[in-house]
């Protein structure tokens, strides 16, 4: 009788245990209900090629030129000639698929030389064969081309006296396209005056002329 009742005793607080951990589970489903997340601002982007825009492009232009006379025919008091030439110089659209929007340009190609051309010697005691370019005797720039009809050319351009400046060639904006091109020759030409009298008969003469610069300039 005695051991029956102890076990019951010892078993009652088990069964509180178990109930109260029932009671505890049961309780979690009343939870308050979580509000939704306010709205997150965002922004869209994007990113769009486009064609690379035409250009113009300039080049052959040799930095040195030497003019020399036909048959290496030598000073004599006379008038003489001289000449040389610049060949395969040209000036062209670069690009073969791309747009013009409204940066659509015509060119000029332009040869400048400073103020009172002239040939000289590097010699400051013998200026006897020195001589200027003038109107009358000027520099000449034959031009020989195969440019596009689109081109105006000027083929007779020459550089003397006030004249410093000669635009050979020129294509106007609304003619310009991206397949304009120009492949041109320029032969120089100039005449070494009678009646020098050089100190150093019998010796060669290195007459340095005056520089010629080529540019081509963007016009609307």
């Amino acid at each position: 009788m005695n051991k029956q009742k102890i076990f019951a005793a010892i078993a009652t607080p088990f069964a509180i245990v178990g109930l109260i951990t029932a009671l505890t589970v049961t309780s979690a489903g009343f939870a308050e209900e979580p509000d939704a997340p306010a709205g997150v601002p965002g922004t869209t982007s994007s990113s769009v090629g486009t064609k690379p825009q035409c250009s113009w492009t300039l080049s052959g232009v040799e930095a040195t030129m030497a003019l020399t006379s036909a048959g290496s025919e030598l000073y004599s008091g006379t008038a003489l000639a001289i000449s040389g030439s610049d060949t395969d110089i040209a000036a062209s659209v670069s690009g073969t698929d791309c747009s013009w929007y409204e940066y659509k340009k015509g060119a000029t190609i332009t040869i400048s030389t400073p103020a009172s051309p002239q040939f000289t010697i590097n010699d400051a005691d013998d200026t006897t064969m020195d001589f200027a370019l003038t109107t009358l005797s000027p520099m000449s720039l034959a031009i020989t081309h195969e440019c596009g009809p689109e081109f105006v050319d000027d083929i007779a351009a020459s550089i003397g006296g006030a004249s410093i400046s000669a635009e050979p060639f020129s294509i106007p904006k609304a003619d310009t396209s991206t397949t304009s091109a120009c492949t041109y020759i320029m032969a120089v030409g100039a005449t070494v005056p009678a009646n020098k009298s050089p100190k150093n008969a019998g010796s060669s003469y290195a007459l340095v002329g005056p520089a010629l610069t080529t540019t081509l300039t963007l016009i609307d």
